[in-house]
């Protein structure tokens, strides 16, 4: 049988190359998408930056160790505690020490530097890294600085700190040994430790034994590989090959789902096309049992060449990936990708595995083939459905309502992750797609009504057509489905959520106006105090930190806590409490989340991001899902922690123009951006959705090219089987262009009856994402992204229609006459 599969291939090569394409496809993204996946979880972490050139690093304990009744629970700290001046003394005795200072500061004018973090530091610890001067010399005098780039030597520039913004001149313009990691501006010793005091870390020169002797357990002595840890942001790689591994992971099992569907539906649809010829091959002597294994053996042969093909396009494409993902920002910019064989294997059995799945049901088809079959059979398609795909189709669209159903009911937080959504939309989609044959004819019946009252005989042909072949239409529309489905689905509900998110913020804000920093990452506390001294107005910062608590006895939950002045925060937020109240608050008090499990009036043990311990009060604990943050302190629970935005409301009574025109006339000279509430809360729901999309680019590339693959192979083959129907249409009048017309009005029937099953699909999801979100304070607000979903469909129907056009020239290449006389 492998001899006769070989020779139905040569014979066949146009209907199997849709199936080849699709499987070196297939192989190829998942081999490319696992060698980055393997890349992202077995590369090691990058060498040390900002102390690559020290021996050895003493910084304060960056671990919190807490006692439990089940053992000591432990976490790596947000901010490690400064070095005690006493251990600096200590430690200098084993030999010369510097001691580096790390604190926001930035060039007014740049508009920042990416998303480097723009830190100031001591002159003196830039050998550590070791930083070189590319340009101008060292700074002598506390009015010097150095620059990482954005300025010449010899300018006067304004530097923005924590403080009051100060004019500084360049001398000088110094670069690292490696990739840029942070953009610095480097003063003086004396000049660093007047702006920041504390000592963040203290570069040893002396040796490393001796150093870890005088420090006795009292800080951390980094040397070797750890001195990483020291590094901007030391956990920030570790996030973000996290994300790749998530989103990548979501991208291989949306690739094998489509993989698997697209090429069981594309052998499907061809044993259903080759009936006559097993019929023929069962009159001559065959058994059922061989024809199953030809068909079998034509999957192999078309899987084997399909997965060679895909491993061989990995390996060059997994770098371009990584590069892709690295301009982006959704890698680091070290990643790299080397060259692994266990990918490229997994991908090529999974090929196989890919084939001999989606041929399973088409062999046992073929197999049940009847020898009486070849002396005649009608185009109409008697039976769409196998009992095995009803059952299919049904458990997945069931599987995937009761999902739904579940989440809103039960977890209604979780459906806006996207590693809980996106099973559902394929479980629907893919039921929707199964049961396609059954659905198509009521709904092409609806799409082509119009048709039918005043299209005329071509009208009236087109419609009679596809609801009379319904295996072909229902053929060319599920790819549709699937590719607009998706589409429509997963970008719906990214812009669904994050439209809801900017929803509830605009809802929740009560202040008038939003400061933020226009070329720094933070607000300096000048700022704040300017704001704070303008008359008519109650106006509070807001600061990102970390805290940790007790959990269930054996774990230090991690709180993302934004600090504020508690007794102003609830007139610039309205916040939606569930339990306790947000008067009389305090230092002491704290305002969580229900998500924390903590009852209002309790008093908790917690610690800061430098790990001190406090103990406060829970004052209130707000409804789940209704704020971004975990919880609010006040900040003296943050005290290095900078404001990112100060929330400013007018006080009643006070005319508007006149205190808007005092806060403008306040933060004039500084770095402070004022912005009103409604416009930062939609820049933010537009970051949110872009950030959102970037991730589905990879999900929903895959399948949108899967299936025009599959649409394209379903019409070549279907359009070349025609060959003498399309040459009766010519012998009864029609002209070539008239025909092909025809070919293409039925392709743009079909992928709208396949748009319509999408967005019935899409609808299902949406409407069960929308449900989850009510359960929620504040509602849902429903966005569809119809300029994508619209780019889709116009893909889908130029696809199909040069597909079927060009196949259908070619059909009609030779003479009509000869066409209709010849057999299939």
């Amino acid at each position: 049988m492998l001899r006769v599969a070989w020779w139905t291939l040569r014979a066949r090569w146009a209907g199997f190359a849709g199936s080849f394409a699709a499987l070196a496809l297939g192989v190829g993204l998942v081999a490319t998408m696992g060698l980055v996946l393997a890349a992202a979880s077995g590369t090691p972490e990058r060498g040390p930056q900002r102390y690559a050139a020290a021996p050895a690093v003493v910084r304060g304990d960056s671990r919190l160790t807490v006692p439990t009744p089940h053992g000591p629970a432990s976490r790596t700290l947000e901010s490690a505690r400064p070095v005690p001046d006493a251990l600096a003394a200590e430690v200098a005795r084993t030999g010369r020490t510097v001691k580096d200072r790390v604190f926001l500061a930035a060039l007014a004018g740049t508009g920042g530097d990416g998303d480097l973090p723009q830190v100031g530091r001591p002159w003196p610890a830039a050998a550590a890294a070791p930083y070189t001067l590319v340009a101008g010399r060292a700074p002598a005098r506390d009015g010097e600085i150095v620059v990482g780039g954005g300025a010449r030597p010899g300018s006067h520039v304004t530097v923005l700190t924590a403080g009051r913004p100060h004019d500084y001149l360049v001398t000088g313009v110094a670069r690292p040994a490696g990739p840029r990691f942070e953009a610095p501006v480097f003063f003086t010793g004396a000049e660093a430790a007047r702006l920041s005091p504390a000592v963040d870390a203290l570069i040893a020169y002396g040796p490393p034994d001796a150093v870890r002797e005088a420090v006795s357990g009292r800080a951390e002595v980094l040397t070797g590989g750890a001195r990483r840890r020291a590094d901007p942001e030391p956990g920030r790689d570790r996030k973000v090959l996290a994300n790749i591994q998530v989103t990548l992971g979501i991208a291989a099992g949306v690739a094998g789902f489509v993989a698997v569907f697209i090429v069981a539906s594309t052998f499907a649809f061809g044993v259903a096309q080759r009936r006559r010829e097993f019929a023929l091959l069962r009159m001559v002597g065959s058994t059922p049992r061989q024809v199953r294994r030809m068909v079998f053996a034509e999957a192999w042969l078309v899987a084997v060449a399909g997965g060679a093909a895909g491993c061989a396009i990995a390996p060059p494409l997994a770098p371009r990936l990584a590069d892709w993902m690295i301009a982006r920002e959704m890698a680091p910019p070290w990643f790299t990708v080397p060259l692994s064989p266990w990918p490229l294997v997994i991908a090529f059995a999974g090929g196989l595995v890919v084939a001999m799945s989606g041929v399973q049901a088409a062999s046992w088809r073929a197999g049940r083939v009847r020898p009486t079959e070849a002396l005649g059979e009608a185009a109409a398609d008697r039976r769409a459905m196998t009992p095995a795909r009803w059952l299919a189709g049904a458990g997945l669209l069931g599987g995937g309502l009761v999902t739904l159903v579940s989440i809103a009911a039960t977890d209604p937080v979780s459906a806006a992750n996207r590693k809980s959504f996106t099973p559902v939309v394929m479980m629907l989609v893919g039921g929707f797609a199964l049961l396609a044959p059954v659905i198509v004819r009521p709904v092409a019946r609806l799409v082509s009504w119009p048709l039918a009252r005043g299209g005329g005989a071509g009208g009236m042909l087109v419609r009679q057509n596809a609801l009379t072949a319904v295996r072909r239409t229902a053929a060319t529309a599920a790819p549709v489905l699937i590719a607009a489905g998706f589409t429509a689905a997963m970008l719906g509900a990214s812009s669904t959520i994050s439209a809801t998110q900017g929803a509830r913020l605009r809802d929740r804000l009560t202040a008038d106006l939003i400061v933020t920093a226009r070329d720094a990452p933070a607000l300096g506390q000048d700022v704040v105090r300017r704001l704070r001294a303008v008359p008519g107005v109650e106006a509070t910062p807001l600061a990102s930190t970390t805290m940790y608590t007790t959990g269930d006895g054996s774990a230090l939950p991690e709180l993302d806590v934004q600090t504020a002045d508690l007794d102003v925060l609830p007139r610039v937020l309205d916040l939606p409490v569930a339990s306790g109240s947000l008067t009389g608050l305090g230092d002491g008090d704290i305002v969580v989340t229900e998500d924390a499990e903590h009852r209002a009036g309790e008093r908790i043990r917690a610690w800061r991001a430098d790990g001190t311990p406090v103990s406060l009060r829970v004052a209130a604990v707000l409804k789940d899902g209704s704020v971004g943050a975990d919880a609010y302190a006040a900040p003296a629970q943050a005290p290095r922690a900078l404001p990112g935005q100060v929330l400013v409301r007018f006080r009643p009574g006070t005319d508007a123009n006149t205190v808007g025109a005092a806060v403008r006339a306040a933060v004039r000279g500084t770095d402070a951006r004022i912005v009103p509430a409604a416009g930062w809360a939609s820049a933010i729901e537009g970051e949110q959705q872009h950030n959102g999309r970037l991730g589905m680019r990879i999900v929903l590339g895959l399948s949108v090219l899967y299936c025009a693959i599959a649409i394209a192979n379903t019409l070549v083959m279907s359009t070349l089987a025609r060959r003498r129907e399309l040459a009766l249409m010519r012998l009864s009048g029609a002209t070539k262009g008239q025909v092909l017309l025809t070919v293409a009005a039925e392709c743009v029937l079909s992928v709208a009856v396949g748009l319509v099953l999408a967005a019935a699909a899409a609808a299902v999801g949406l409407l069960g994402l929308l449900a989850a979100l009510q359960r929620l304070p504040g509602g849902a607000t429903p966005s569809v992204p119809f300029a994508a979903i619209g780019e889709v469909a116009a893909a889908c129907a130029a696809v199909a229609v040069l597909a079927a056009v060009l196949s259908a020239r070619f059909a009609l290449r030779p003479p009509p006459i000869d066409l209709a006389a010849a057999r299939e």
